[in-house]
């Protein structure tokens, strides 16, 4: 009775019933001892008994509350429209911000001149953004924003600006494509020159060949006017016009892990004819998602082929550059980057805050070679942003 006991305790109940069927089939133990392990075996069917009473009777009650918060759901149904905010912070480092040439100097007229401005500088920007997106329908939906942004440069001033801009994007998800149409504006107010007024309209379709490879497809027109006032008698020269297009395809080893080639092609339009040209740039990226956050490099190289000369800077010599790009950048949500670690748990209210504190970094180098002095260049620049969006 005492190897019983101890066995009910902490036994498996398989063994108990193993060691029950012993006792009761023994010779050497009296009857006495198996009328009470019969009364044990009966006890032990009881609570068995009892438990399947309770665990049905609690699956009946939570299947009643959801069906409840079912009935609850239908009634209220949920509203189409997502709200939100983001606040973002960014801070770029640039070891040539004024893109002087590698000579210091550059080309005016048949006349070399030392070029004036700054090479080592940092710009902030801070940008405050509301949008809201739209569930069209189960396949489709909207999504709308607007925003300001303002950039403060520490040394120079020719980069700091503000800027309020527009977007609408609409999406359509098919069985095999993924088109995406936007609208935009943007008003860009130099602080010491002309304002720019720009509009874009692009169209873009991403095909699924198969489950890895896709094919991506895109047109785009724009239309970018200066403001001209007495201090920049030319902003108007460089009112342009363009059209263009995009095609590529993105190869998926994994869902996390990709190649993209695209090859783009726009010819701008302008005012004056030495603001007009055409590019064609070429551009190969890599993309790694990593449980702290998302790998991207990418390698891109640009013709650019100018109509006419600009007699100004440069006689009769006309102009094209070759611009070579490279950037290496890593970015995700601060939830990704905390969780990935076992040694600090992270409770789940913060977590939700996390989730929606992005960060981005990136350094990137732009590498210039063109037929004007002042086209051959080179410069560097790293960037660090925080952005934090909440819905309501």
């Amino acid at each position: 009775m005492y190897l019983l006991s101890i066995s009910i305790k902490t036994d498996s109940t398989e063994k108990t019933l193993n060691l029950i069927q012993e006792i009761q089939s023994s010779d050497q133990i009296s009857d006495d001892i198996k009328k009470q392990v019969a009364q044990v075996f009966d006890d032990m069917n009881k609570k068995k008994i009892d438990k399947d009473a309770v665990a049905k009777r609690k699956k009946r009650e939570d299947a009643q509350l959801a069906a409840n918060q079912s009935k609850q759901t239908q009634t209220q149904p949920k509203s189409p429209w997502t709200w939100y905010t983001e606040v973002g912070y960014t801070n770029m480092l640039n070891s040539n911000i004024s893109s002087i040439s590698e000579t210091g100097t550059r080309n005016v007229g048949n006349t070399i001149q030392v070029m004036s401005g700054v090479k080592g500088d940092n710009v902030t920007t801070l940008r405050n953004t509301y949008g809201a997106i739209y569930q069209i329908n189960p396949s489709s939906n909207l999504s709308l924003s607007a925003g300001h942004s303002t950039s403060e440069q520490n040394r120079a001033t020719s980069d700091e600006n503000d800027t309020q801009s527009l977007s609408a994007t609409y999406s359509k998800f098919l069985t095999r494509n993924t088109i995406t149409s936007t609208f935009s504006f943007t008003d860009a107010n130099t602080r010491r020159a002309g304002d720019s007024f720009t509009k874009n309209l692009s169209l873009d379709n991403r095909f699924a060949v198969t489950d890895k490879l896709k094919l991506l497809t895109g047109i785009n027109i724009g239309r970018t006017q200066g403001d001209q006032n007495p201090s920049n008698l030319t902003k108007r020269e460089s009112n342009t016009v363009k059209q263009g297009f995009v095609i590529g395809n993105e190869y998926f080893f994994t869902p996390q892990h990709n190649i993209k080639l695209k090859y783009a092609f726009t010819d701008t339009e302008a005012i004056g004819d030495y603001n007009a040209f055409e590019d064609q740039t070429l551009t190969a990226s890599y993309g790694k998602n990593f449980k702290i956050g998302n790998l991207g490099l990418t390698y891109s190289i640009s013709d650019k082929d100018y109509f006419e000369p600009d007699s100004i800077l440069a006689g009769t010599v006309g102009r094209r550059d070759d611009v070579k790009n490279k950037t290496i950048s890593f970015s995700g949500n601060l939830n990704q980057v905390f969780s990935a670690q076992k040694f600090i748990p992270i409770p789940k209210n913060i977590g939700q805050f996390l989730n929606t504190l992005n960060f981005n970094t990136s350094w990137s180098e732009t590498q210039s070679e063109g037929t004007h002095l002042q086209q051959n260049f080179k410069k560097e620049s790293f960037t660090f942003g925080l952005t934090k969006r909440i819905y309501f």
